[in-house]
């Protein structure tokens, strides 16, 4: 009986091995299998059969029965769950998920899992598997919104559909204005004058000067002839007072009878220098200045050194009416004054402007803006299509760029506006989200549908089905329906493949064991065997 159960073993054995070789050939197999999941096996020993309790001892005994194995099982057949390695395909549509998570693909109402994202889209939009199986996810509404958590749908793109065009409703602009864009008038002395062959100071005597030939005597006037920036004339007399009368006391005479608006006199190294307060064009000049009276001085002429000019900073942007249509508009910025600029709006194609065509900027003394940092302007565009208005905003704190007024280059710009004209669909991306992205030829791009994936509480207790793709039975648990956006650690990558997890090392040195195992148990059969034989042939 003994040899019985020896051979019944050997069996047991035998077949146990044979089905974890179908184990190992099944993963070899599929070594080269996207998403495959490899499996393995793992023993129990059989029931015992107790062969009656050991002689003595009573409680005392080291045991209570002698038990001799029946032989072993499987236990069970585990797949293996861990990440492959991702494979680059280069094909848009072939998904490598990295982290935890299936994707949901539906066949027959039913939701079924899988890790191989060889997927295109079919004739009909529809993203689906290599066995038709349609893929699940969320479809984006017309504005691109996508709303998960609710019902997954087919993923379906309309290839035929045109993005819609959109108005401008925004235009920004950031960048500097030079500071010195516009000029000041600037007339100076052709000769400076002189104390003992040093520059003259504001507090030099007059009749110190080098330059007085006869001094100067309480009452004599000296007449300075201004044309003003107008180009108004008028003259300006100064009295010589008293003995010590200074050059500092003319020049604040001169300035207190020419309006500050016009510009003011200053001496500079024994020079007259008279500028004007107001940028831009300018007719301010010293026509002449002479002494009437005993005094007799040498009074120098005056050339212009810097003409006042009014320069601007022209800027442009393509902006869009409701109906998709591009209208050109430019923006001019001329500055009128020392912190502050005029601004005007107009449509080189004629369109009117209503509202918002002209206004002001400020900037403070350190260059940055204190005015409103944006306009509304409203145009007719035309042709069928409605009013438009759009703002026009003055840097973005929400973009890191600012509007300024410093004294170097003129780089104020449009740097986005956000209107396009209508789209049609030229590509696909898909991003690390699951995210389908249509790229349109207007360079708009707008989200279409984002992929769903589904997790269960107890990988093992998926079931497969066939071709890579698991159903979810009880022994699961849960199944649960997210985006990647929520699951932690885990994200797509597009034009790729997960790699079967196959270890070939691993499964050729299981291979050599589990032979050596099987020759083992077909070496205990034919041993009982011939013991059995011994047995019988006691007869004889």
């Amino acid at each position: 009986m003994s040899l019985i159960r020896s051979l019944n073993s050997g069996v047991s054995g035998l077949r146990a091995f044979q089905t974890r070789m179908d184990v190992i050939g099944n993963n070899i197999a599929n070594v080269e299998t996207a998403g495959f999941k490899s499996s393995r096996v793992t023993f129990t020993e059989m029931m015992n059969q107790r062969l009656g309790r050991p002689g003595g001892g009573g409680e005392s005994s080291p045991q209570n029965s002698n038990q001799v194995g029946l032989g072993v099982t499987v236990a069970s057949i585990d797949r293996n769950f861990s990440q492959g390695a991702i494979q680059t395909t280069g094909v848009g549509t072939d998904l490598a998920i990295q982290g935890e998570g299936f994707f949901l693909v539906n066949s027959g109402g039913q939701d079924l899992l899988t890790r191989a994202g060889n997927f295109t889209f079919n004739k009909d939009g529809y993203l689906v598997d290599q066995s038709g199986r349609f893929v699940q996810g969320y479809n984006a509404d017309n504005a691109g919104n996508i709303l998960p958590g609710g019902m997954t749908n087919n993923i379906m793109v309309d290839f035929e559909n045109a993005l819609a065009p959109k108005q401008t409703d925004l235009v920004k602009i950031a960048g500097n204005l030079n500071a010195n864009t516009s000029t000041t008038q600037v007339i100076q002395a052709l000769n400076g004058l002189t104390t003992d062959g040093s520059h003259a100071a504001l507090g030099t005597d007059i009749n110190d000067l080098d330059q007085t030939n006869t001094p100067m005597e309480i009452g004599d006037v000296i007449e300075i002839d201004v044309t003003l920036n107008d180009g108004t004339q008028q003259t300006i007399s100064f009295t010589y007072g008293t003995d010590g009368t200074t050059v500092g006391e003319m020049i604040a005479a001169f300035n207190a009878d020419i309006t500050p608006e016009e510009g003011g006199l200053s001496l500079v190294d024994g020079v007259f220098v008279l500028r004007s307060n107001s940028l831009g064009d300018s007719q301010l000049n010293i026509n002449s200045m002479q002494v009437n009276g005993a005094g007799e001085i040498t009074l120098p002429n005056f050339q212009i050194t810097q003409n006042g000019n009014t320069n601007s900073k022209t800027i442009s942007t393509t902006v869009f009416d409701n109906l998709g249509r591009a209208h050109s508009l430019i923006l001019e910025f001329t500055q009128v004054n020392e912190n502050e600029w005029e601004y005007t709006a107009r449509f080189p194609d004629g369109q009117e402007i209503t509202s918002g065509g002209t206004g002001t900027v400020s900037f403070d003394s350190k260059g940055n803006l204190v005015s409103d940092n944006s306009f509304a302007l409203t145009f007719e565009p035309g042709n069928g299509a409605n009013t438009t208005t759009f703002d026009i905003s003055f840097g973005s704190n929400q973009d890191g760029t600012g509007f300024t007024q410093y004294a170097g280059s003129n780089s104020a710009k449009v740097i986005s506006q956000d209107g396009y004209q209508q789209g049609q669909l030229v590509d696909l991306n898909i991003d690390a989200d699951g995210r389908v992205m249509g790229i349109y030829d207007n360079g708009q791009s707008m989200t279409l549908a984002q992929l769903a994936l589904a997790q269960v509480q107890n990988q093992n207790g998926l079931e497969l089905v066939e071709g890579g793709v698991f159903m979810a039975t009880s022994s699961a648990g849960e199944m649960f329906k997210d985006t990647v956006a929520n699951m932690a650690g885990t994200n797509i990558t597009a034009g790729a493949l997960e790699s079967s997890n196959v270890d070939l090392a691993k499964e050729f040195t299981d291979m050599i064991v589990s032979q050596r195992a099987y020759q083992s148990n077909a070496r205990v059969i034919s041993t009982s065997d011939d013991m059995l034989m011994e047995a019988v042939n006691l007869k004889r």
